[in-house]
């Protein structure tokens, strides 16, 4: 649960100054938002997805559902409302990838907690929250364990820098807590980023943190042990989306009860893969993960991701 964007995306050299104009090597465009990423990454690894948010009525909603549903991703709890627009992202990419991004949420402030219900969550295995606001943490969390399901949190930038007193009693219990290491140390109070995460579990009860690094991988915090797995050495094109490509990798491999280092190498693989193509929503799909894997000497857990989907 969590936002549903038009995405539009800008590549230059360049960021213009007050009155400057500048010049874009390529624009294009597509359906954005962290959670309604994570459904799709999800779908094309192999697993039932749903969304939950909240859209305008208007064009632009329509094709981002329709879009999610040409990714087999379930939509009938997406709220549509008409006194507001459907979120937009400006994405200016540069030329190594990297991404600074302009977000007007519109209509996605429209999802409320009484959204989140249990019918919303019947038929599921486990939920991921992919936004930053407690409100909508707290009654995802409350009624996903009155359920018996397992829960994650993506809550980014706007999660952080609420700070650890304000967010540490939403976020105990969560199973599985995911940052990046900008996040990690605005919340630990270190630059030291395994420092910052060892500080963060001290005073939050979760079961496992991720700390995405980038290309230079990602670790994983669990029962007072750190374990890190490195990057896969590709060329990037465009980064938007590739954290939300490894949380819905991570999290799959986490359904299938993977082993921890398996579940950090898949979902870093899957990730490599997304940032070599453009658009949050490039995410790739099982068999081309799996042949990643395989090419790379990974094939025994390739064999074992496989069998465990059936």
């Amino acid at each position: 649960m969590g936002n549903l964007n038009l995405d539009i995306y800008v590549k230059t050299d360049a960021i213009p100054r007050p009155d400057e104009s500048v010049d874009a090597y390529e624009t294009y465009m597509g359906g954005g938002g962290s959670a309604a990423n994570f459904s799709v990454a999800v779908a094309r690894l192999g697993l039932g997805s749903r969304f939950l948010g909240s859209v305008g009525n208007d064009q632009f909603g329509d094709m981002l559902i329709k879009e999610l549903e040409s990714e087999n991703v379930d939509t009938k709890f997406i709220k549509r409302i008409s006194h507001e627009k459907t979120g937009t992202v400006i994405v200016i990419v540069g030329l190594d990838g990297s991404k600074r991004m302009i977000r007007y949420s519109g209509a996605n402030l429209g999802l409320t907690p009484n959204d989140i219900t249990n019918d919303a969550m019947n038929g599921v295995s486990h939920v991921h929250v992919a936004l930053g606001r407690t409100e909508i943490i707290e009654v995802a969390k409350r009624i996903a364990k009155s359920m018996g399901l397992t829960v994650s949190v993506d809550g980014g930038t706007p999660l952080a820098k609420k700070g650890l007193d304000v967010i540490k009693d939403i976020m105990n219990d969560v199973d599985i807590w995911f940052m990046n290491s900008f996040e990690a140390r605005e919340l630990g109070h270190s630059e030291n980023v395994v420092k910052a995460a060892e500080n963060i579990v001290s005073r939050v009860r979760v079961r496992e943190l991720i700390v995405t690094l980038g290309p230079r991988g990602a670790l994983l915090l669990r029962d007072g042990e750190v374990k890190y797995s490195d990057a896969f050495k590709v060329s990037p094109i465009d980064t938007t989306g590739a954290g939300d490509t490894f949380a819905a990798a991570y999290t799959v491999a986490s359904v299938l009860d993977l082993d921890p280092i398996d579940k950090l190498v898949f979902a870093n693989a899957t990730a490599s893969l997304k940032v070599t193509k453009r658009g949050a929503r490039s995410s790739p799909k099982l068999n081309e993960v799996l042949d990643f894997l395989n090419s790379l000497g990974y094939a025994k857990l390739a064999s074992e991701i496989l069998t465990r989907l059936g």
